[in-house]
């Protein structure tokens, strides 16, 4: 055979095998997509919750929101019309490296198609900082909610669902929401149990309430049966749901902690998990939750996040900020009145403005 012949079979199995190669890389790149969307359609799909309230709606719902009021309550009565609401200032400026995501916890009941949002916390995560910072808006705030007049912020979630959610962030904080996920109260506590459970340390009222009251609305409630003790415990899905939804131990603002807490441990235990462990994890967590963010959103924001998840630092914070609120009592609600652009400083900070 000659040199150029065996030169021309060389080239032609180097381009076969080239071929080949190129092949089993395109298989497995469709095969990883196919996979990916499979497991990012096991997620709930909302659009922004369904429709929103008419206006005639929303006035009939507001009558039916009377509420007593506590006889201990000290906060100042306040007329509507002496509000005065300062200038929209629009966004906030921040980083390109900021992602902005909320977490709804919702209050719904069987037969309820959607409640107040008994939880909202906004996972603002910065890629250039590695940091997670978890900030609790409480459900008393007293704020505008856009198309609709002023109310309690949880109000705008069973008014309008995420998306009036979203625009009353906007409108009063300044903050662009990038996605919403939402998880109801059963599901909560079935995420944890899959996780085996978190580790909390609890004050002795903390753990003398929990063992005499339990998780209330819970069927079939194992809690005739603790024995939690002040220090470290060991909570189950249902006993850390019940120690994030405590109301009698100190106030909304305690209680809003305790949520951000059983949250910091969750994630501190998925950061500990491999790569199998975490598909097997999503496989039975996924159809827990609910989003209005597409497949490619939800991947693009994975890819980002993935590599930094065991070096991430988390930060907590609320709003209102200490000092920049009063309890008051307006429409014969009691609630908080807030000092919106103290607060929008707050979270300036942890969004990196530029």
């Amino acid at each position: 055979m000659s040199k150029n012949n065996r030169c021309t079979n060389i080239k032609r199995k180097m381009l076969i095998v080239l071929c080949v190669v190129l092949a089993l890389i395109l298989v497995l790149l469709i095969a990883g997509s196919v996979y990916l969307n499979y497991m990012m359609n096991l997620i709930g799909r909302v659009n922004g919750n369904g429709d929103p309230m008419s206006f005639e709606e929303y006035l009939q719902w507001l009558e039916s929101q009377k509420e007593s009021i506590d006889p201990d309550f000290t906060g100042e009565v306040i007329d509507p019309s002496d509000i005065t609401w300062g200038n929209d200032s629009g966004l906030i400026e921040q980083s390109g490296n900021i992602i902005n995501i909320l977490l709804i916890g919702q209050d719904r009941r069987e037969g309820e198609d959607r409640a107040r949002s008994d939880a909202m916390i906004l996972c603002t995560i910065n890629k250039s900082t590695k940091t997670l910072t978890m900030t609790s808006f409480m459900r008393d705030m007293y704020v505008q909610i856009p198309g609709y007049g002023d109310n309690r912020i949880n109000a705008s979630y069973e008014i309008g669902g995420m998306q009036l959610l979203d625009a009353c962030l906007k409108k009063n904080f300044g903050v662009q929401v990038d996605g919403n996920v939402e998880v109801d109260f059963t599901r909560f506590m079935e995420i944890i149990d899959m996780l085996g459970g978190v580790d909390m340390v609890l004050t002795s009222a903390e753990a003398k309430y929990l063992n005499e009251r339990g998780n209330w609305d819970v069927d079939d409630s194992t809690s005739g049966q603790w024995n939690l003790k002040a220090g470290l415990n060991h909570l189950t899905g249902e006993q850390a749901l019940a120690y994030s939804r405590i109301r009698k131990i100190g106030d909304d603002f305690g209680r809003t902690e305790r949520q951000r807490k059983v949250l910091n441990a969750l994630i501190e235990k998925v950061k500990d998990k491999n790569v199998l462990e975490l598909n097997n994890l999503l496989q039975k967590m996924l159809p827990m939750l609910a989003t209005d963010m597409s497949n490619s959103e939800i991947l693009g924001y994975a890819v980002d996040l993935f590599p930094m998840l065991s070096e991430m630092q988390i930060v907590t914070q609320r709003v209102p900020a200490d000092g920049t609120y009063k309890d008051a009592l307006i429409k014969g609600m009691q609630v908080l009145q807030v000092d919106l652009e103290a607060n929008r400083e707050l979270l300036k900070d942890c969004m990196g403005e530029v």
